[in-house]
């Protein structure tokens, strides 16, 4: 990670430039006129992409287009999961991504696949910065999530530089990891795959991309019509995060858990307080209303489950 290095050394020669009053002005010109010239020469401009040809290339060959049905699919790269849903008023994505720069790819294959760019929404199953970074790509998109995504989202403004520090460390361990791996390996890919998705969160953080937020968002359920689409979502309350919901869609007898469970119906509790129990209780029987007509059932990073994985889950809830 090279250029990310790079990044983060120009900002802080630059801070320390500018914080130093008894460093004069024909100094300060001479040093940032270095540092603009040895920016450009590393490739580290506004187009830096972070990835040379040959991975820009690896990571096209990763990104997955499953069909789930004739009005939808997922789009994922390795624990990175987008999935768009045709309406007659336009696309509806459900969740966003890591990243601006893997959600700009997810978005083109999207367009290329139905013919057309007009989205309208993005519904974010809950507030983590996996789920919403992408969110900005979607520009005339509304965006639609519980009230407490604000809270649960990554402020940058007040943590950037733990932020930075976060996702480097991370990056650097799937660098290290890949040294180890062999190229022909599903190891090989999880760990090429995770090191891109940090690698692109860091560029945002260090380029001060802003976090796109839910503009429509509400505090225990809601009803969204597009057209001959309606997607039905309930708070499921506290437990992967502070604003995970479920999003139903009759039409297409799907529904969306973010990260509330995974295969086999393991619960994604991380953050979780028996105070949600009343609002999980109220959830499952929401569920169980709908059961009948549920055929797909798809979790926060593109893994498609069943019902059974999903009757599992419920059946765990009341013993947490």
């Amino acid at each position: 990670m090279k250029n990310i290095g790079n990044i983060l050394l120009y900002n802080k020669l630059i801070t320390f430039i500018f914080q130093h009053r008894d460093i004069s002005n024909g100094i300060r010109i001479s040093v940032l006129s270095f540092l603009i010239l040895l920016f450009l020469l590393t490739g580290c401009n506004s187009k830096e992409t972070y990835l040379n040809e040959i991975d820009s290339q690896r990571v096209d060959s990763l990104i997955r287009v499953l069909e789930i049905n004739d009005r939808t699919i997922l789009v994922k790269f390795g624990y990175d999961a987008v999935t768009a849903i045709k309406t007659s008023k336009g696309i509806v994505v459900v969740d966003a991504g890591i990243s601006t720069s893997l959600t700009g790819r997810y978005k083109k294959l999207i367009e290329k696949k139905f013919g057309q760019k007009n989205f309208i929404y993005v519904i974010n199953s809950h507030g983590h910065h996996d789920h919403i970074r992408g969110n900005s790509i979607f520009e005339k998109a509304q965006i639609v999530g519980h009230a407490n995504c604000r809270n649960d989202a990554p402020d940058p403004d007040i943590n950037r530089d733990t932020l930075l520090s976060r996702s480097d460390r991370i990056v650097n361990y799937y660098d290290r990891q890949l040294q180890h791996s062999d190229p022909s390996t599903s190891e090989w890919e999880d760990n090429f795959t995770q090191k891109i998705r940090y690698s692109g969160s860091y560029l945002d953080i260090s380029r001060n991309v802003p976090l796109k937020l839910p503009d429509v968002i509400f505090p225990d359920s809601m009803n969204l019509r597009c057209g001959d689409t309606v997607f039905e979502m309930i708070c499921f309350g506290r437990f992967h995060s502070n604003s995970d919901i479920l999003i139903y869609v009759p039409e297409i007898k799907t529904l969306f858990v973010g990260d509330l469970f995974s295969k086999y119906g393991r619960p994604g509790r991380t953050n979780s307080s028996i105070a949600g129990a009343d609002e999980w209780i109220r959830a499952v029987q929401w569920i169980e209303q709908r059961t009948d007509n549920i055929e797909t059932v798809i979790d926060g990073h593109g893994q498609v489950l069943s019902t059974d994985d999903l009757k599992l889950f419920t059946d765990y809830l009341p013993v947490l």
